[in-house]
């Protein structure tokens, strides 16, 4: 490894990345997280300095420290949340552009940034960067080791849930892992802290406990820590980090915060002789000054303006959106922006908004052939690196208004901007109150009309500058009451007694603590459900057929839309009047409170595995799920979420799974997604080709009338990998009762992916919570094999998170021992199940040949949800390796916890656990005859003295809860990479490189 690497060759590695020098701030706070090796608690930065650029100065900090083992004060996980739905878009983009630069770094500083990141990677990549945006079970491509270095960008829902052990979209099982690496070795950026006070009161909480109560054991949970961005004065911190003059001085800063925005005061009132209500004469308003701003701009020379307009309502932007396009017709490019959107949607407006980013601008100024108008919510105010020459908004809180006219002229340019706030008189009546903002409005209005005092636009109308540096002044000469910015929630303190209950996830508790409540507020819902669309899915489809549809065209986040709990239960129950009022921030649910009406409108809630997966109504939704909808029901279009639309949702799987295709591919030829009068003829041909090869099959299909699409991905099978291995599925579709029977649909599954496939991501593999299916993938491996190769990763995974030499070796311990009660004879009949000739008695295996057999335990004589870890536990005290153990509670609590049960129950009993087991065949080389008495799973096991939610106790004191989720993380990270290697090496489908790395050939 190149050990050259220096604080000051920082500035070179910034313009490697970005192809321009840093600002001053960004050196200085270089500097200083370098020489004091911690962060500061915040950074007071104004809108338009680059926050976002902390990431590129915490991946050089990790670099700086990669060999430091143990002392590491740079977290490997680096967090990037805000509390908005569209999110954070352009915080990923710069993330993806770091990733991508480091992978192939294009000079001698990246190079060498990227040789000492890979030191602590699993397979060779010096960075991942994802986004996690609607908790879809299965997809956690992030979470594959511990100590790989990673940016994740998000928001506080899928942030604080993970935190805080009830992962959005986790699995229960699942929830542990995400909450050690979350809440351990990570550093969390709180971005526009104002709009998440909740949370960020949550997060001094958990530093607090965590700085407090397990201050001998702080090695094991690593670095971490939560620095606040925000570009609002004010933030709650004693010395926060700011710009100095240096920074002013700077020529690209400089223009930035010396620019003016003059910006006019409209009061929307009801023209005589018209009977409209508050909001259309709002809307008027809005779209008229949008109208005005264009034109005012091309009389200033301006030839194709770019101007925003920002309302605090979805259903209003929609509004506003549709008058513009009417009004304006093909003279502008409009566009619509709303947070509960799907993000496969979203990105068709990448390349209009590629042309009003702010670094574009800035060199090419107006670069467009026609005027562009964004129409959009909050949204806008977060995450959205755009410069608009006009800016409309809604009456807003003060902080929301600074945040949106932060996208005003925001590079600095010589130009003349156009800037307008439209209110009502509800607006600014202190009595009447917002849904959304409380009387912070009116309070603002004033604040502003006695700033405009004396200052009027040419229309006589006041105007109020909202330059960074005019403001500011004004500001400091005239501060704001505290009523005139957002209603700042706090919430509930977090009591040990409330962490006593989350950190139980197998089972849950009841009563169990409501994550929202931590993350947003009381009265506050999350953005904490997402919902998909299927054209192949309808409501009558059994349960048992839907899961498996959606294991083999598994749902993705990109097709998800975001939303409260709230309105998806008013929208399915076909009330969509109260959904007016929904927003892009944590609003209160509408008062009226209706009773959900009797419809049969149900939801197919999606879990990962069998035993959550099913049909719900209304009343049965819970926040953090994934439902799957008919696309019958409408309720979204193009730009996002539209509860009053009756239309049909558009299916957009195919496009989110294409990331998968080079590792998984298929494809759907059903009702729904084929042209009405083709769902006969298909079901004819189906009938006539169900004892033919795919090859036969599909050229069938392409005489049909599917669609370009259709016959395009029907097309591409040719290319699947494995010789051309493709796989039919008949029976995953409702069978056509008038036509004898016949099959409706079929699924056509490359499960290796196609050759021209994208193979960023993997395809969907069988859960390892279930011992059935996560035993049986098709490939045969040996318990000894496995043991082993579970140690090694383990201890691999461990050096590289910097443990304690004495930690590393009770995890490897734990990593060889951990499937030693798999050598059941009952379990072993069931991996060789349907084999005629049954075990091998010489064989003992962790891993069978069969491939996902779907058969019941008790067929082998195992009692109903058998766990094999209670019996590895048992079996663990009598083998050799364990009396190697440094804390030998430890080891016993990684094997009984290594696939996420017993946290802190087991959900079996076993009968045999009353009698001597003299059955067993050698276990790692070891002869073991088991005394009759209880494991882990019974109330009556003891250890040293201890039952097992003793020993949970004892543990979580020692090492504290996220301590011990750590520890849990690095062993099940190992058993999961184990498997998957070996999986891959049994295909051939593998490379091994010089340090017994690998990765798939394709």
């Amino acid at each position: 490894m190149d050990t050259n690497l220096t604080l000051e060759a920082f500035a070179g590695f910034f313009e490697e990345i970005l192809g321009v020098p840093p600002f001053p701030w960004q050196e200085r706070l270089m500097r200083q997280v370098a020489n004091d090796r911690k962060w500061p608690s915040a950074l007071s930065l104004p809108t338009g300095s680059g926050k976002t650029a902390t990431m590129l100065i915490a991946v050089y900090h990790l670099a700086l420290e990669a060999e430091v083992g143990e002392r590491r004060t740079a977290a490997v996980r680096i967090v990037f949340a805000v509390d908005r739905r569209l999110v954070v878009d352009d915080a990923f983009s710069l993330a993806r552009t770091l990733e991508e630069k480091l992978l192939q770094p294009p000079g001698p500083v990246t190079r060498q940034v990227a040789q000492r990141l890979e030191s602590l990677s699993y397979n060779g990549r010096p960075l991942v960067a994802r986004r996690l945006r609607g908790g879809v079970p299965r997809e956690d491509d992030w979470a594959r080791t511990p100590a790989q270095p990673t940016i994740l960008c998000s928001t506080v829902d899928q942030v604080g849930s993970r935190l805080l052990f009830r992962g959005y979209g986790v699995s229960d099982r699942a929830k542990p892992i995400h909450a050690g690496l979350m809440g351990a070795d990570c550093r969390i950026l709180l971005d526009e802290a104002h709009l998440s006070e909740p949370f960020r009161q949550t997060l001094e909480w958990v530093n607090h406990y965590r700085s407090t109560q397990w201050v001998d054991r702080k090695e094991t949970s690593g670095p971490w820590g939560v620095t606040i961005l925000s570009a609002t004065p004010g933030i709650d911190s004693p010395s926060p980090f700011t710009l100095t003059q240096e920074d002013y001085a700077n020529p690209v800063l400089g223009a930035r915060w010396r620019v003016n925005k003059p910006t006019r005061l409209i009061m929307a009132d009801t023209p005589r002789g018209h009977e409209r209500t508050a909001d259309e004469n709002r809307v008027s308003a809005l779209v008229d000054e949008a109208v005005r701003g264009i034109a005012d701009l091309r009389a200033h020379g301006i030839e194709s303006p770019s101007v925003g307009v920002v309302v605090n309502r979805v259903a209003r932007a929609r509004a506003v959106f549709d008058r513009v396009r009417k009004q304006v017709g093909d003279d502008c490019e409009v566009i619509l922006m709303v947070g509960p959107a799907r993000p496969v949607d979203r990105e068709q407006l990448t390349e209009t908004l590629g042309k009003l980013h702010t670094a574009r601008v800035a060199v090419q100024g107006q670069d467009r052939p026609r005027p562009i108008v964004v129409v959009a919510t909050q949204c806008l105010e977060a995450g959205v690196d755009i410069d608009l020459d006009g800016m409309v908004s809604d009456a807003a809180p003060l902080d929301s208004l600074r945040q949106r006219f932060g996208r005003l002229n925001r590079s600095g340019r010589d130009i003349p901007s156009f800037g307008a706030i439209v209110a009502t008189r509800d607006d600014v009546t202190q009595e009447a109150g917002d849904p959304v903002y409380g009387t912070s409005i009116a309070a603002c209005w004033d604040y502003l009309s006695s700033l405009a005092e004396g200052s009027a636009s040419p229309d006589m109308k006041p105007a109020v500058d909202f330059g960074l540096a005019s403001f500011s002044a004004r500001q400091a000469a005239l501060p704001p009451t505290a009523e005139a910015f957002s209603p700042r929630r706090d919430a509930p303190v977090l009591l040990p007694s409330h962490l006593d209950l989350l950190v139980q996830t197998s089972p849950r508790p009841l009563p169990d603590p409501e994550i929202a409540l931590y993350l947003h507020g009381p009265d506050r819902q999350p953005s904490s459900i997402s919902v998909i669309w299927r054209r192949d899915l309808n409501s009558k489809m059994p349960g048992d057929r839907v899961r498996r549809l959606l294991s083999l065209v598994p749902p993705r986040a990109a097709e998800a839309v975001e939303l409260p709990i709230w309105a998806v239960r008013r929208w399915l129950g076909r009330d969509t009047g109260s959904i007016e009022i929904l927003a892009d921030v944590a609003e209160v649910e509408p008062q009226d409170r209706p009773a959900i009406r009797v419809t049969n409108r149900r939801a197919f809630r999606w879990t990962g595995d069998d035993d959550g997966s099913r049909w719900v109504g209304p009343s049965e939704l819970r926040p953090g799920d994934t439902i799957v909808v008919p696309a019958t029901f409408g309720g979204v279009d193009e730009f996002g979420w539209n509860p009053a639309s009756g239309e049909a949702a558009t299916d957009v799987a195919d496009i989110a799974a294409e990331p998968y295709a080079g590792k998984y591919f298929a494809v759907r030829v059903a009702p729904g997604l084929v042209p009405p009068a083709t769902s006969q003829r298909l079901s004819e041909v189906l009938a006539n080709t169900q004892n033919r090869g795919w090859r036969d099959v599909r050229d069938a299909l392409l005489d049909l009338d599917l669609g370009d699409e259709t016959r395009e991905r029907l097309a591409r099978l040719d290319m699947a990998r494995r010789n051309n291995r493709v796989t039919i599925f008949y029976d995953l579709y409702e069978t056509n009762q008038s036509s004898a029977g016949q099959p409706a649909g079929v699924a056509l599954v490359a499960p290796f992916g196609v050759s021209n496939g994208d193979v960023s991501e993997d395809g969907p593999q069988p859960t390892t919570e279930d011992d059935a299916s996560g035993s049986m993938q098709g490939v045969a491996v040996a318990l000894e094999r496995h043991g082993q190769d579970v140690a090694d990763l383990a201890r691999k995974f461990a050096r590289a998170a910097g443990l304690p030499l004495s930690l590393i070796e009770d995890i490897a311990i734990a990593g060889y021992l951990h499937d030693v009660g798999k050598a059941d004879p009952r379990f072993q009949a069931l991996l060789a199940y349907g084999d005629p000739l049954g075990p091998d008695p010489d064989l003992v295996l962790a891993k069978s040949s069969m491939h996902n057999v779907h058969v019941s335990t008790q067929r082998v004589g195992l009692p109903r949800k058998w766990r094999h870890e209670a019996l590895s536990v048992r079996l663990a005290t009598l083998h050799a390796s364990f009396q190697k153990a440094t804390d030998a509670e430890l080891v016993l609590w990684l094997i009984g916890s290594h696939h996420g049960w017993g946290r802190p129950f087991f959900p079996h009993t076993d009968p045999l656990d009353r009698e001597s087991r003299t059955d067993l065949p050698p276990v790692l080389g070891q002869q073991i005859v088991l005394d009759p008495g209880p494991g882990p799973n019974s109330l009556d096991y003891l250890y040293a003295g201890t039952d097992w939610t003793g020993l949970y106790e004892r543990l979580r004191n020692r090492y504290g809860i996220w301590g011990l989720a750590r520890l849990e993380a690095v062993l099940r990270l190992a058993d999961h990479r184990a498997s998957e290697k070996e999986r891959l090496l049994a295909k051939g489908d593998v490379l091994i490189d010089e340090r017994n790395e690998f990765s798939t050939s394709s």
